[in-house]
């Protein structure tokens, strides 16, 4: 939704333009003004309807990697080997907010520990140990923004 907003107020913007430079200059032909128009129109279009990407580590790189991505995000999940991990690569839900996973919280690494490993995604994340699945099973989280 906001980017249909968005692309309707640079539209109202380019038309003030566009009037403007027709007002001076008269002698140009009226195709060059719809073109240049329709131009800077695709143009604004492509820029604002970019997705955000989230990403996240799952272990060692290996030859699989990206067909891993794929399977675990099939929406255009892709995968990459970076500093020997695999690293999936998926778009941003509509809630623009990332939610992945970073391995479990213990006594070593509580929730200080798991929002210091979560801290590098940005100034907007969060993590935290979630113990939704038992005390067996305390999973560190990570929530940050991806728009």
């Amino acid at each position: 939704m906001s980017i249909v907003i968005h692309l309707q107020e640079s539209f109202e913007d380019l038309k003030k333009i566009f009037v403007a430079i027709s007002h001076r200059v008269r002698d140009m032909p009226r195709f060059f003004h719809y073109a240049l128009f329709i131009f800077a129109a695709v143009a604004v279009m492509e820029l604002s309807v970019e997705a955000a990407v989230c990403s996240r580590e799952i272990g060692a790189c290996a030859a699989s990697c990206n067909d891993i991505c794929r399977s675990k995000y099939p929406e255009g999940g892709k995968g990459a080997c970076q500093d020997d991990n695999c690293v999936c690569f998926f778009e941003c839900g509509t809630e623009k907010r990332c939610n992945v996973g970073l391995g479990r919280c213990s006594s070593q690494c509580d929730d200080s520990c798991c929002a210091a490993k979560c801290a590098p995604k940005g100034p907007l994340s969060q993590g935290y140990c979630d113990g939704s699945l038992g005390p067996q099973n305390v999973l560190c989280q990570c929530s940050y923004d991806c728009s």
